[in-house]
């Protein structure tokens, strides 16, 4: 019996040896298995909060690659070059003495066309002390017109938003002066307006960049905050916003002074792609670069100059540039979005002698020409000093152009002082004299028609 009880004493000890070895083992295998099941968890591809960069944190900059082609994916309807007349032009508005319009676009009404005044003559001023500028809805059949916002006078233009029937715009916002330098705070706004300027409302503060763009068609507005793209939808809506920082690619900013590039957009149609350029920096060149809005990735285009303006055909198959570089004023290039081919459409008419240089251009309907107010250079004269600006009809296939100047001056330094209506009928076009600033009117027919 003593026997038995010495046997059973002994298991009982070897039982509770053994659970004290067996429960480490458990929590270590357990922890073993728990680090292997979260090493095979995937990494999330979206950066946590805290691996975004900080606002104020560093930024090295670098060149983004050089664009492929084709850029996106566009159908492109086959046309049918055609043909246009001009009527003469009829004066339709002339500002005040001082005062200076710029033409915009015209709306899908084909009625009315959305133009900015500054408001110089009237010396209408706020508490930033800086000249006003008024942003309008101009019928020039009927001669009616109604503001819908005063603003700062900026170079930024505002933008028809056909959904809303609105006009959404940027603004310069001053808060404050220096009294030490005079220098001026100021944020950077955007804004809507339904067409009273009394009621328009703010959209975002605090941007990074003035330009706004909307998608042709109105299904989707973009403005660059701080280090993203922001998003709206056609009702204004706040859509997710998408990481980009300018300063990542401003990799020749030793050859400027310490202002920020201002950068403006031009949309693709039916893409999400954006042109995204600046003037030239300190005489070393401005960026062309392609964004794309969806993801924040950019690549650059190298046509050997940078872009004073920029718009799409239509179908968005080709960009039509104009390009400056060093110190020659701006050449008309055209960019063929699916090959890339980069072409200069310096033809001249046949009795004038020198190169098509120009200050404002638009697409005519067909998506063959363009219309352009320029000049044409002699190589004696290369400087433009004796040339006369006129109105220039040039064809994209050849390279030619004909000249249609009528007998009004088209002299402008305004790269918005044209549009086309969508019906491809009317023309408006400033046509100022050396006293007052102007808008005519012009009635254009066109073959088939």
């Amino acid at each position: 019996m003593k026997q038995l009880r010495k046997v059973n004493g002994l298991l009982e000890t070897l039982v509770v040896i053994g659970l004290i070895l067996i429960i480490p083992l458990f929590f270590a295998i357990k922890t073993a298995a728990d680090r292997q099941e979260a090493s095979d968890t995937s990494v999330p591809l979206v950066p946590t909060t805290s691996e975004v960069p900080e606002s104020n944190s560093a930024t090295v900059a670098k060149q983004p690659p050089q664009c492929t082609f084709p850029l996106a994916q566009i159908t492109t309807a086959e046309s049918t070059p055609e043909e246009y007349t001009f009527s003469e032009p009829q004066v339709v508005l002339t500002a005040p003495k001082g005062n200076v319009h710029n033409i915009i676009e015209w709306l899908p009404d084909n009625q009315q066309i959305l133009i900015t005044e500054d408001l110089r003559n009237n010396y209408v001023y706020k508490n930033d002390n800086a000249p006003q500028q008024s942003i309008s809805l101009y019928n020039p059949e009927t001669g009616e017109s109604k503001v819908y916002a005063i603003r700062t006078e900026i170079n930024e233009p505002p933008s028809w938003q056909p959904e809303l029937n609105a006009v959404v715009y940027p603004v310069m916002n001053y808060t404050s002066i220096d009294k030490k330098n005079g220098a001026y705070k100021f944020t950077r706004q955007a804004w809507v307006s339904y067409g009273d300027p009394d009621t328009a409302q703010m959209l975002a503060d605090n941007l990074l960049q003035l330009p706004l763009a909307i998608k042709p068609g109105g299904r989707e507005m973009i403005y660059l905050s701080d280090k993203k793209i922001s998003k709206l939808d056609k009702s204004l809506k706040k859509l997710p916003s998408v990481l980009f920082d300018p300063a990542q690619w401003d990799y020749g900013k030793e050859r400027r002074d310490q202002n920020p590039i201002s950068y403006k957009m031009a949309w693709q149609p039916r893409t999400s792609l954006l042109f995204l350029y600046s003037d030239g920096i300190m005489g070393g060149g401005g960026y062309t670069f392609i964004l794309n809005a969806d993801t924040g990735e950019i690549c650059e285009l190298d046509f050997w100059g940078w872009a004073t303006g920029a718009h799409w055909s239509s179908d968005g198959h080709y960009l039509a540039i104009g390009r400056a570089a060093k110190s020659h004023p701006a050449d008309l290039t055209l960019l063929d979005t699916v090959t890339g081919k980069l072409t200069t459409l310096g033809g001249t008419p046949q009795e004038i002698e020198g190169k098509l240089y120009i200050n404002d251009f638009i697409w005519t309907p067909d998506n063959y020409h363009l219309l352009a107010i320029g000049s044409v250079i002699s190589s004696q004269d290369n400087q433009g000093k004796n040339n006369i600006q006129g109105l220039y009809l040039v064809d994209i296939v050849s390279g030619q152009s004909i000249d249609i100047t009528p007998t009004d001056n088209f002299y402008t330094n305004s790269p918005q002082s044209m549009a086309w209506s969508p019906d491809g009928s009317k023309l408006a076009i400033r046509c100022p004299t050396m006293e007052l600033d102007r808008i005519c009117f012009i009635s254009v027919q066109r073959t088939g028609q």
